[in-house]
């Protein structure tokens, strides 16, 4: 639940764990199969020396330096770039806000996603079925979204205990006077993993 592209997230970290992959096997296999060290000592100088050749053919103006290594620094730099801001998406869809409303043309009503994060969490906790709990709000295309992460005991009902977070969930809309959507996953027990983990209690 944020706002990273899932898509995006699986590409790379499929394209970080294959070039990983094969950079290890190749470490690998040069240190322990004596056919493969071979043949890197022999093509090793030859790609080098290609690789230095066409650094030499590309020089820069009258510097002496090839333009090929700002080429390189360059995309060096983006690499950089692009991971820093993949990175800094990860978890944007966490959300401190749960309400914002403009109740007056001087002003606005604000409430803080602790409140009801700490009001289920009350609840929660003096229930005996329930070994952990997690609340947490995030922002999800523009839509408030708490999320209600339970850990229930072994031998207790998933069903009913997703029941009773649903009439603590209902409390809470009457208290706050509109209906909150809400994700509640229930994990734990042998029980549990019997129905589905994850589970969209409601909808706006």
């Amino acid at each position: 639940m944020n706002n990273t592209n899932r898509a995006l997230n699986r590409a790379v970290v499929i394209v970080i764990g294959l070039l990983t992959l094969l950079v290890g096997a190749a470490l690998i296999a040069i240190a322990t199969a004596p056919g493969v060290r071979d043949g890197y000592r022999t093509a090793a100088p030859r790609i080098h020396g290609g690789i230095t050749g066409w650094f030499r053919t590309t020089p820069l103006f009258g510097t002496g330096t090839s333009w090929g290594w700002i080429l390189v620094v360059a995309a060096l730099v983006l690499i950089v770039v692009l991971l820093l801001a993949f990175i800094f998406r990860q978890g944007h869809g966490h959300y401190d806000v749960l309400l914002r409303e403009d109740t007056t043309s001087s002003g606005s009503t604000v409430i803080g996603a602790g409140v009801a994060e700490q009001a289920i969490q009350h609840d929660l906790d003096d229930r005996a079925e329930i070994l952990a709990s997690h609340i947490s709000t995030y922002d999800v295309r523009g839509t408030t979204v708490l999320k209600i992460s339970v850990t229930c005991r072994r031998g207790e009902s998933p069903r009913q205990l997703a029941q009773q977070v649903e009439h603590t969930l209902a409390a809470l809309d009457t208290l706050l006077g509109r209906q909150i959507p809400a994700l509640i996953q229930i994990s734990g027990g042998f029980r549990s993993s019997l129905v589905r983990r994850t589970r969209v209690s409601r909808t706006r």
